[in-house]
């Protein structure tokens, strides 16, 4: 469990909900999650160190995104190791959340339907996105890069889709391929 005050907001999450800022979120009834770090060096005036800062970013919520109620937490500064409290909500969302969403689209996909994940619309035939739409057959699978997810195709260098981590739900994309792939 973590509650705590920060900024004068409390904060409160357990393996039940997360409520932080005026919003509760039922674990057991959100539709998407995300998370990412994305960190910034700078040099330093005659490159004498470098000065590394990291923004953290965690949301948890429901569709349609930006107008639905979401609990967003966000955390930054120079640091050398990864705040607690974001670590606590991503290590929640992996044991309570991300499972359940992941059977829920494995299931949908199952029965015939379309799902949206990540930005990447999949189905049994194959998925879209940006500007790729591909079947299962010759589907390596997908791999995390540097902030980024890549779809990758057998035999070829380079991925034929990127996906930002920034996406919701797009950490589920390495598994649902896996299980999907031909």
């Amino acid at each position: 469990m973590l509650h705590k005050e920060r900024y004068g907001v409390e904060l409160y999450a357990d393996q039940n909900v997360i409520s932080f800022d005026g919003t509760t979120i039922e674990l057991a009834k959100a539709e998407f999650v995300g998370y990412s770090v994305v960190r910034n060096e700078m040099r330093v005036p005659l490159n004498m160190h470098v000065h590394t800062s990291s923004q953290y970013h965690f949301e948890m919520g429901f569709f349609p995104v930006n107008q639905a109620p979401a609990v967003v937490f966000k955390d930054s500064g120079v640091r050398s190791s990864t705040p607690p409290d974001w670590q606590f909500l991503v290590d929640l969302s992996k044991a309570y959340v991300e499972p359940r969403l992941l059977r829920e689209f494995l299931a949908a996909i199952e029965a015939g339907q379309t799902v949206d994940v990540g930005k990447v619309r999949i189905d049994r035939n194959g998925f879209a996105g940006g500007s790729v739409s591909h079947g299962w057959d010759g589907i390596e699978g997908v791999t995390f890069e540097k902030g980024s997810y890549f779809v990758r195709v057998r035999g070829a260098r380079k991925p034929i889709l990127r996906i930002p981590q920034q996406n919701q739900n797009v950490m589920l994309l390495p598994q649902i391929f896996d299980v999907l792939k031909r």
